[in-house]
């Protein structure tokens, strides 16, 4: 390999190296060969300028062992492929293309016209063709029928124009597609590909898809951050709108946690990489959102199967028209004027846009129907613990019996409380935490009964933790005789986890469930939105679910409800017609969210509720709920509106075609313009405050 020395200072070189055209050096593997040579600090390399920067301990041994590397090591290079165009691209030069030859039309001899006119619509021909031969009438049946009768009527200037109009129509319509799915690579669009790591004391500049798990990431003003990680070193303030929709950056230091496509603005980072690739939270959000294509919305099929169903009498009508007024041209203006193009087109590209901008606010919907279903829910359920009451309950004391003591309790209790991700469990392995009680790894295996407890073994003695139904009633341990200090917590509306070793009641805890202080403003605008129901349901005891019912204003609640029993009420409530919304985050939860008509979890949910659910608030409190219900009525109310404005517009259209008002070179005009200006409509930008 070729190389000239551009400049040199005592601890620096800059080389360029003679690189060969037409083809692409690898980056990472060539700043890979200096970079274990002992003595070199930092490599950097830029393809474009073909320069080489190599950072030293100012050795002159160390510099000629890089020039000679440059010299005997072949430097890895990927040939270059032929670039790729988007269909975006191809439309566009179909578009000039045929723009070309109709400006110059005057000046082509007219016996070139007709091959002219047939080489332009030969594509749309095509179409048609092979809708015909697929046995289905679409809106390429009709634009090819068109031309054909105008190829046919030897009208070449009408078939060059409407051609022309027809093309550039895709085009436009390819161009709102592009724009939707550039809304969406726009939300998490990372700066570079490539990114810092250090390894073995060094710093590599490596592509971003090698990048692993447990990787120092280093990250400096001005970049993207490629992994999801925590901070290992460093201070800075990082722009998380993409992720979280906060308009001002975030500071960040050791131990808290960053995401990839968000952008560090001041400081800089060393990151340890958890999730990387395709596992990143980003990389999870587009594909949940590319993948809901196929989670159609009701009103979805049924605008495209309404398009179906209108082409065949579009054909019927247009031949009406011929045969009551014998005009070729009357006959082909209907047939250039459909309903099929615009409906197929808008309403995907509307529920597209409401995801987008859900995601945009930390909202992520897993599919185009359950943006309609939030759009007509009419019934909200909630559970209490961790959704309307805070997330974090705290011990509020402890009340030990049968001569157990006090440390002994919370010891045990936090050891088996430790392995589930509940927030009643946190709260007890936290009042741990906070009074210095190590709890180490005594019991065997943990049982976990759904909604009821939990069972194990501590040193050969059995321990039971769970509500007053599970002690009392599943195991037969006797509660009796602690029921007047029991009663006194229980009618003052606070929760409780009984304890049992064997077969005697060792203690309680008595747990402190706040209500969250955005949880009455929330209910409030719920209803302001128009929800008929609001339902609660908890498998806490009735003084408590009737203290948190009362101080919220919610009139309707269910207390000790099982898993079983919430799906019971969710069922019962759609057997009745209601459009029913579940709001959950436990495990005990998930059954429920899953057979509601749309299912709804929490950031801090149990991984089982946040798979089931339908719509998930990524970094969204309560009020998420309400910009989330508001996004999915606005694009209810477009899809609608647009339904309107197809039917009119192109209806008043087919009027004037039969009246002989308009040529079909208008008719393919203003068809193409009212398709691409109402969908075009439908990605006009969600505002709420």
């Amino acid at each position: 390999m070729h190389y000239r020395v551009i400049h040199e200072l005592p601890q620096r070189v800059k080389i360029c190296l003679s690189l060969p055209k037409r083809h692409i050096p690898d980056n990472s593997r060539i700043e890979g060969l200096f970079s274990p040579i002992e003595g070199v600090h930092k490599v950097s390399f830029h393809y474009r300028t073909g320069s080489l920067l190599i950072h030293h301990n100012g050795s002159r041994t160390v510099r000629d062992t890089v020039l000679k590397t440059i010299q005997e090591i072949p430097i890895p290079f990927e040939r270059k492929g032929k670039a790729k165009h988007t269909m975006l691209e191809r439309k566009k030069k179909i578009v000039v293309l045929a723009g070309t030859l109709f400006i110059m039309r005057p000046v082509i001899p007219p016996v070139l016209a007709p091959l002219i006119s047939l080489y332009g619509a030969i594509p749309i021909l095509k179409k048609g063709l092979r809708a015909v031969l697929n046995r289905r009438l679409n809106v390429d049946t009709l634009d090819s029928t068109a031309i054909g009768i105008s190829l046919i009527r030897r009208d070449y200037l009408a078939t060059s124009i409407i051609t022309f109009f027809l093309k550039v129509g895709d085009y436009l319509e390819e161009r709102i597609r592009q724009k939707s799915r550039e809304s969406l690579a726009s939300m998490f669009e990372w700066r570079d590909d490539w990114a810092w790591v250090k390894r073995n004391g060094w710093e590599l500049r490596i592509h971003v898809k090698e990048v692993m798990a447990g990787d120092l990431v280093v990250v400096r003003a001005g970049s993207s951050i490629p992994v999801d990680g925590m901070v290992a070193e460093g201070v800075a303030l990082v722009n998380q709108s993409s992720i979280t929709g906060e308009p001002f950056p975030v500071p960040k230091n050791a131990g808290l946690m960053v995401y990839a496509g968000t952008v560090l603005e001041e400081g800089s980072l060393i990151i340890q990489a958890i999730r990387v690739g395709d596992e990143t939270r980003v990389s999870k959000v587009i594909k949940v959102i590319e993948e809901s294509e196929g989670l159609k919305a009701d009103v979805q099929n049924y605008a495209e199967r309404l398009a179906n169903r209108i082409v065949p009498y579009s054909f019927l009508l247009s031949g009406v028209t011929y045969l009551l007024t014998r005009n070729p041209l009357k006959a082909i203006s209907v047939l250039l004027i459909d309903y099929s193009c615009a409906l197929k087109l808008s309403t995907p590209l509307t529920i597209m846009s409401a995801m987008i901008a859900a995601s945009r606010r930390g909202i992520l919907i897993k599919g185009g129907k359950f943006v309609e279903k939030l759009a007509d829910a009419n019934v909200f359920v909630f559970d209490k613990t961790g959704t309307l009451t805070e997330a974090k309950p705290k011990v509020f004391d402890l009340l030990p019996f049968s001569g157990f003591s006090r440390e002994y309790l919370l010891k045990n209790v936090a050891c088996v409380e430790e392995h589930f991700p509940h927030p009643v469990a946190t709260a007890v392995v936290k009042k741990a935490e906070e009074e210095g009680i190590v709890h180490e790894e005594k019991h065997a295996e943990v049982e976990y009964i759904l909604a009821h407890g939990i069972a194990s073994k501590i040193k050969g003695r059995r321990i039971l933790v769970g509500s007053k139904h599970f002690i009392h009633e599943d195991n037969r341990i006797h509660v009796e005789c602690e029921e007047r200090v029991i009663k006194n917590f229980v009618d003052k509306g606070y929760s409780l986890l009984y304890v049992a070793m064997e077969n005697e009641l060792a203690g309680i805890i008595v747990i402190e469930d706040r209500i969250r202080a955005d949880s009455h403003m929330f209910l409030n605008m719920l209803k302001d939105l128009g929800i008929e129901r609001i339902i609660m349901l908890t498998g806490d005891h009735e003084a408590a679910a009737r203290n948190v019912a009362e101080k919220l204003g919610i009139d309707e609640y269910y207390a000790q409800v099982l898993p079983e029993g919430k799906t019971t009420v969710v069922r019962d409530l759609k057997s009745k017609g209601y459009v029913v919304a579940m709001v959950g985050d436990g495990i005990n939860d998930s059954p429920a969210i899953s057979l509601a008509d749309v299912g709804i979890s929490m950031k801090h949910g149990a991984d089982i509720a946040k798979a089931t659910c339908d719509i998930l608030l990524l970094e969204r409190g309560l009020d998420g709920i309400i910009e989330a219900r508001k996004i999915a009525q606005d694009a209810m109310s477009r899809i609608q509106r647009n339904f309107r404005y197809i039917i009119g517009i192109n209806t008043a259209l087919i009027g004037l075609g039969i009246g002989g008002m308009i040529s079909p070179i208008f008719s393919a005009l203003a068809h193409n313009a009212a398709t691409v200006i109402v969908s075009a409509r439908t990605l006009r930008p969600y505002k709420y405050t």
